[in-house]
């Protein structure tokens, strides 16, 4: 994508600097024309090649998963662009997706709205829209530099982007209405873990969206990555049908079969998750045997979970239908207090 320096638009929105705070810290931050800074003691957080950074790493003891996952994406921007894909362009593909519209329709208007594991931000720019404040978050810069140019070319000033590491989120308890984490915790050394900083930045009363790998929708996949060396990138649904780019085509297949880190995970993992941090259980999409579900005019109307035999039929029906497209399912809950 070629970008025009020509085009200036503020690298953060007024609202979405306030819910920032400097990493490791309670302290607020200013907008420097080239860095964040500590308002309190001056601190600069330089932006990294045109991206505005408050990443700080975290330990994770003897292991690697946040290094190799990390240099993966800066090789592998995901999920990429097709081309010089136009804003417009973008919004007719997420009104036309389901779940995305459906989202963006149960969210509603004026809304501040995280996504934690943005990519390269297409989300966020489709959600910006009905007057929110989004903001996306990334640990990586290769990703987030795609997100911020099509921002600048398109002129979106209520998306915002900011390298961070999930495990260290630099923004104040409580900021937004909305958390969103899709498709990201599951490349985490922890998800769990993760999945509790991702709370904290949910005001009582708001929205938490997780979308996993499921544990047994994903074994499909799986067999495929087997395959997928003799046969050919071919062997994919989601390439065969849906990608045109070339680019954006290769992201995907390095993505699904030969990324370096994941794991998988059930709905009642989920709920359990939920439970240990204060989330009441709302939904689920794909829908639960028997439920409404996804089926419902706002994915945050409270849906009755089923029973435990009921989660465990969907999820083994889900070999048949969402593997094809990675077996990826998202729970929704509210955040009781």
């Amino acid at each position: 994508m070629l970008t025009d320096e020509s085009t200036e638009v503020p690298p953060l929105s007024p609202a979405i600097l306030a819910c920032l705070k400097a990493p490791g810290s309670g302290d607020d931050v200013g907008l420097d024309a080239d860095a964040l800074r500590g308002a309190r003691d001056g601190t600069r957080y330089p932006f990294v090649q045109g991206v505005p950074s408050l990443f700080r790493a975290v330990d994770e003891g003897t292991g690697t998963v946040t290094t190799r996952v990390r240099s993966f994406y800066e090789e592998n921007p995901f999920p990429n662009y097709e081309g010089m894909e136009l804003f417009s362009e973008l919004v007719n593909k997420g009104k036309k997706n389901p779940f995305s519209a459906n989202l963006l329709r149960s969210i509603g208007y004026n809304k501040r709205v995280v996504e934690c594991g943005c990519g390269t931000g297409q989300l966020s720019h489709f959600l910006q829209l009905n007057h929110n404040q989004v903001l996306g978050v990334d640990m990586s810069i290769g990703s987030l530099k795609l997100a911020m140019e099509h921002k600048r070319r398109n002129r979106l000033l209520r998306s915002n982007f900011v390298q961070m590491n999930l495990f260290d989120l630099a923004i104040k308890s409580g900021s937004f209405d909305v958390a969103i984490t899709q498709g990201v915790l599951h490349h985490t050394f922890d998800p769990k873990r993760a999945f509790t900083e991702v709370v904290r930045t949910v005001k009582p009363g708001g929205i938490v969206v997780v979308g996993l790998y499921n544990r047994w929708g994903r074994i499909p996949t799986w067999i495929r990555s087997k395959l997928i060396g003799v046969l050919g990138p071919q062997i994919d649904f989601v390439v065969r049908r849906r990608i045109r780019d070339r680019t954006k085509s290769e992201t995907w297949i390095k993505d699904q079969y030969f990324n370096p880190h994941e794991s998988w995970h059930s709905v009642d993992e989920v709920m359990k998750w939920f439970a240990d941090t204060g989330i009441e259980y709302l939904n689920c999409s794909p829908a639960i045997l028997g439920t409404a579900g996804e089926d419902t005019s706002d994915l945050f109307a409270k849906t009755d979970p089923g029973t435990a035999y009921q989660r465990l039929m969907t999820q083994l029906g889900w070999i048949g239908t969402i593997a094809r497209e990675g077996a990826l399912f998202d729970v929704i809950g509210r955040k009781i207090a």
